[in-house]
Formats: C-alpha cells, sequence, structure tokens
C-alpha cells in the first residue's frame, strides 16, 4: 500500500513538473477578448530570459486578421534578491469579419503557444469619433432633398490632432449615384473642443441617378499615429487609430410635373452660345461660314446636356460635326459643355435667316423653369462672281509709232536750228572767230545725241508695243466650243491628280461655260438631270464643307458621272459634246 501511494505520489510531482515547464516557456494573452469590427486588439507573446527565441509564424493569423505591426519589449525585476528578466513580442491586429475567431497555437522555436478565443461584434453604423479624440470624420452635404439627376457637393472633413503615418480620408461608395472627386485634398489645421487638430478635407460631386431614398453609407477610417508618450511609446510611438462617420440619407424629388418637355436639365445656371455669324452680314453663294454652337451648364455634366443642334435653314446646306464634351471638376460645382461646329453653305441669292435657337431647363436655385436663347439673325446673300473673262481689247495699229517717230525728229531738228535769241544773231553774223566755231561744233554734237537717245526711247517703246499687241492677241477669248473645252480639260485634269478643291472650282467653271447663270454647286446639281451627277455634286459638297475622309473613290465616281459631259434637265446634252475626249481615255 504504501509503494501505491509512493507510485501516485510521484506521478503528481511530476506532473506539477511538467505544467511548471510549460508555465515557464512562452505565453500568449490578448489585451482584450470583446471588440468591435474595426477594432484594434494587442496579442502578446511572452518568455522568460533577455530575448525571444526565434521570430513566430504568423501565418495562421492572416486569415481572420490585418496584422499592423510588432513590436518587442524586455522587462527585469528584483525577486527574492533575484534579478529575473522576461521578453515580450506585442502583435497588433485588426479583425477581419465579426464573429468568434479562434486564435491558433503559434510556434516560437521549438515551444507552443495555448490557443486563444476572441469575440468581435458587428460594428455600429453610427458615428464613432468627436472632437476631443485623437481622430474622426465630419461629412457635409449641400443639400439633403436634391432633384434626380441635380449635383450635391459632398465634404468629407478628417480631423486628427497628431501626424498620421499611414491611412487616408475615405472615398465614398454610393449605390444609385455618381461620385466624382472635386479638385485636390485640402489640409490645414482648426480648432474643435478647445484642442488643436490637422484637418484633411476632400470634396466630392454626388449626383443621384434614381428619385427616392439614397443611403450615403458611413466613411470608416483606419490608419496609425505618431503619439507622445513617456514609457517609449507603443510600437515606437505608433498607435492604430480609427474613426467612423454616421450614415447619411438623402430623399431625392422625381421630375416635377411642371418642368419642360424634352430633356431634363437641372443646373444652377445654364447658357447658349453662337458663334462665327459674319460681322459684315453678308456672304456669297457657295461661300462656306462655319457656325460654333456651344451648351454650357454649372451643377450637370456634358453627358447630361442635350447635342448642339441648328434649327432648319432656307436657302443653305448644312453640315454639322462631331460635338466636343468638356467637364470641369474644379471648384464647388461641376460645369459641364457641350460644343459643335456647323459648316453652312449659302446655295442661292437673298435673305438667309437663323431662327432663334431657345432651350429651357430647371433651375434647382430658384425651383422654376428658364429659358436659355440665341435671338433670331439674318444674312444677305449675294451672288458670287462669275469667272473672269480673258481681255477682249483689240490690238493697237503698228503704223502709230513710225509716224509718231518722225514727228518727234522733226520737231527735235526745227528746236535745234532755232535761233540762239534776241540780239545774239547779230553779233554771230560778224563774228568768226575760232571760238565761236568750236562752241558750234560742241552744241551740234550734244544735239545729236540727244536726238539718238529719243529715236532709240521711241524705238523700243514701240517694238513693247507691238509685243504687248501680239500678246493680247494670242490670249484673246476663245469661240465658247473652244473656251467648253479648255475648261472641261481642266476638270479632267483635275479628276487625274484628286485635287477635289480643284475639281470644283473648274466644274463650276465648265457648267457656267455652257449655263452662265449657275451660281454654285448645288445649284448646279439642281439644273442637271437625276442620277449619278447630282450624286457625285452632293459627295464633294460633303467632303468639301463637312471635312469628311472617308469618301470611296470619289475622283472616280466623278470621273465616271461626267464622262458624257453635263447632262441638262432641258437639253438630252450640248453640242459638240460627242466631240470632246473621255475623262479617263481607254489605253488600247
Amino acid at each position: 500500500m504504501m509503494h501505491i501511494r509512493l507510485r501516485i505520489g510521484l506521478a503528481v510531482m511530476l506532473c506539477l513538473a511538467l505544467t511548471a515547464v510549460q508555465a515557464a516557456g512562452v505565453q500568449a494573452s490578448l489585451d482584450r477578448n470583446q471588440v468591435s469590427l474595426g477594432d484594434t486588439v494587442t496579442l502578446t507573446l511572452r518568455t522568460p530570459g533577455a530575448s525571444l527565441p526565434s521570430a513566430p509564424d504568423l501565418s495562421p493569423l492572416q486569415k481572420d486578421f490585418q496584422v499592423l505591426g510588432q513590436a518587442r519589449t524586455s522587462e527585469q525585476s528584483w525577486v527574492n534578491g533575484q534579478v529575473q528578466s522576461s521578453s515580450a513580442l506585442q502583435i497588433q491586429l485588426r479583425p477581419l469579419h465579426a464573429g468568434i475567431i479562434r486564435i491558433p497555437s503559434l510556434t516560437l522555436g521549438n515551444q507552443h503557444t495555448a490557443p486563444l478565443v476572441l469575440h468581435v461584434a458587428q460594428g455600429s453604423t453610427s458615428a464613432s469619433g468627436k472632437p476631443g479624440d485623437p481622430v474622426f470624420i465630419q461629412v457635409s452635404l449641400s443639400s439633403h432633398t436634391p432633384y434626380v439627376g441635380e449635383q450635391v457637393v459632398m465634404d468629407v472633413r478628417l480631423f486628427y490632432r497628431d501626424a498620421l503615418v499611414s491611412g487616408s480620408p475615405p472615398v465614398p461608395n454610393i449605390v444609385g449615384a455618381s461620385v466624382m472627386q472635386m479638385g485636390r485634398m485640402q489640409r490645414y489645421q482648426t480648432v474643435r473642443g478647445g484642442e488643436s487638430y490637422l484637418v484633411a478635407e476632400q470634396r466630392f460631386a454626388v449626383v443621384p441617378e434614381h428619385a427616392g431614398k439614397l443611403v450615403i453609407p458611413p466613411m470608416v477610417f483606419q490608419g496609425q499615429m505618431m503619439v507622445n508618450s513617456q514609457l517609449g511609446g507603443f510600437f515606437g510611438n505608433v498607435k492604430p487609430v480609427s474613426a467612423r462617420s454616421g450614415e447619411q440619407v438623402l430623399t431625392v424629388r422625381p421630375r416635377p410635373s411642371s418642368a419642360p418637355a424634352g430633356a431634363w436639365l437641372p443646373a444652377r445656371q445654364l447658357a447658349l452660345n453662337l458663334d462665327g455669324w459674319p460681322a459684315s452680314g453678308k456672304v456669297q453663294v457657295g461661300q462656306p461660314i462655319t457656325l460654333t454652337l456651344r451648351i454650357g451648364a454649372t451643377g450637370l455634366m456634358a453627358s447630361a446636356l442635350p447635342e448642339p443642334a441648328l434649327p432648319p435653314l432656307s436657302g443653305a446646306d448644312v453640315y454639322p460635326g462631331k460635338s466636343q464634351d468638356v467637364t470641369h471638376s474644379s471648384g464647388s460645382w461641376l460645369t459641364g459643355s457641350r460644343t459643335r461646329s456647323f459648316a453652312v453653305v449659302p446655295d442661292r441669292p437673298g435673305t438667309l435667316t437663323l431662327p432663334a435657337i431657345t432651350l429651357q431647363w430647371w433651375n434647382v436655385v430658384d425651383n422654376r423653369v428658364e429659358t436659355a436663347s440665341i435671338p433670331q439673325q439674318t444674312l444677305t446673300v449675294v451672288a458670287g462672281h462669275a469667272a473672269a473673262p480673258a481681255a477682249t481689247g483689240s490690238a493697237p495699229t503698228a503704223q502709230a509709232g513710225p509716224a509718231t517717230t518722225s514727228t518727234a525728229a522733226g520737231s527735235v531738228l526745227a528746236a535745234t536750228r532755232a535761233s540762239p535769241g534776241p540780239g545774239s544773231s547779230a553779233a554771230l553774223a560778224g563774228v568768226r572767230s575760232p571760238e565761236l566755231s568750236v562752241w558750234r561744233t560742241v552744241a551740234w554734237v550734244l544735239g545729236g545725241l540727244w536726238l539718238l537717245t529719243v529715236i532709240v526711247i521711241l524705238l523700243v517703246w514701240w517694238r513693247w508695243r507691238r509685243h504687248k499687241a501680239a500678246m493680247q492677241g494670242q490670249f484673246r477669248e476663245p469661240q465658247p466650243e473652244v473656251r467648253t473645252r479648255s475648261l472641261r480639260n481642266a476638270f479632267i485634269a483635275a479628276v487625274r491628280r484628286n485635287d477635289l478643291k480643284a475639281c470644283a472650282s473648274t466644274l463650276l467653271a465648265w457648267a457656267r461655260s455652257e449655263r452662265p447663270a449657275v451660281q454654285g454647286l448645288s445649284q448646279l446639281a439642281a439644273m442637271l438631270q437625276e442620277g449619278t451627277q447630282p450624286q457625285a455634286i452632293e459627295a464633294l459638297q460633303q467632303t468639301l464643307y463637312a471635312q469628311r475622309s472617308d469618301h470611296d473613290d470619289l475622283s472616280g465616281k466623278l470621273a465616271k458621272a461626267f464622262d458624257k459631259g453635263l447632262a441638262w434637265r432641258d437639253s438630252a446634252g450640248h453640242p459638240g459634246d460627242d466631240a470632246l475626249p473621255p475623262l479617263y481615255p481607254r489605253h488600247r
């Protein structure tokens, strides 16, 4: 019996010794066992001795936690006259989900920690953080009852007392609304609750997409902050911080029944602008003018504005371009604009009237319908200048030159032989000195040289007149059939070198040689028989005035359409067309 008791005692003592060894090994503990989602918790691993045996493997924690940081500490104490030391590893964790989370056993060298249990409650949607706390968030809205499609200004301000090591102001994620960041983040200092704070402020534009209730979820901030600590600080004076704003609810109003029909434009301001209207008030037939129409609004994005359009114009062809959309996001409000250019080509003389352009919109400031407008404008269209004919003046007669020369020579000779002057003839008659003979010889030589100069000048002038007359006779206006042939040949050359501008001008000149009343390409198309020729002219105008580059072999279409001449509505053809060469002669 004694042996049995001895054995039991030895077994108990062995168990106690093993327990003591385990207790003297690594120990794991939590600073608290219950937290809320978004909070942080500190896991401490402590071992006796001046240092930890090795770095632990923290991968088992990453499934349920975000590991924020680690810090090593050491402690020394005096117990019963002996110095005892211990080392600790503090691990900062943030739970990733709510519920009961089991912290598994961790390994340090050849030692293992005991598992732990942490209860994580669901975070509250109410605001956490207020003036006086290390960090808090404030959210402000310009309106809680906007119209659908109306911009709301949302300001998110993060207040923090000390410098942030990590983390940034949150960005809203709103279901059922478009969100756009406005400008850059602003940083400044302020005082709240008697304490000084640094502020990071970011502005957003929120545009509700549907009428009804719109929920803006809480803005959540999680980061780390530098703090002052007399004990050396936690994680080197770094502390995790978090804050949460309250939930915001907007009541989005639908489009009012009194709103105008058409596009729904809830804006603070809206304007129409038209540029390019000729200041002179006059334009020629066929002369294109470029009009630029712009719609600009404050409080709307460009995508919400209608595409600019001109009203129907009587007496002109209109070729619209592509609209250019721009949205500015600086300042407090969005500024959207849509700009579009139009090529307007008058096709007949008279008065061209641009009717008034109006656009109705809803003023969200005054809650009423307003109208943006451009007043009616008129333009005088004059007939275009026809092609200047060649000079038709007759050449001067060639006999006029010599007759003029003889007359001038006779006058010069008579002047040379004239008497020197009153009273001098008697002296000259009675005096025959050698000096007088010398001066007389000099006078005759000078007079002959002067006469020769005049003759040369008259001869040069006469030859120049003959050359000019010959040139005028060479470029005298040809007969109508010859002129039509030359103009058509010019059109053929322009088609062959694919010069569309030259094609338009030479085609119009060719048509005017047969029908002088033609003023422009549009009128020419109307005077030709229905078929390929009017279609080719329309394609040529669209390419020139609308600046299109997607035409398919336009030169080939022009060559095929006008290969047999101009097909007028009132005639089966034009005399001499059969004798003209084709645009693209066939090579045998």
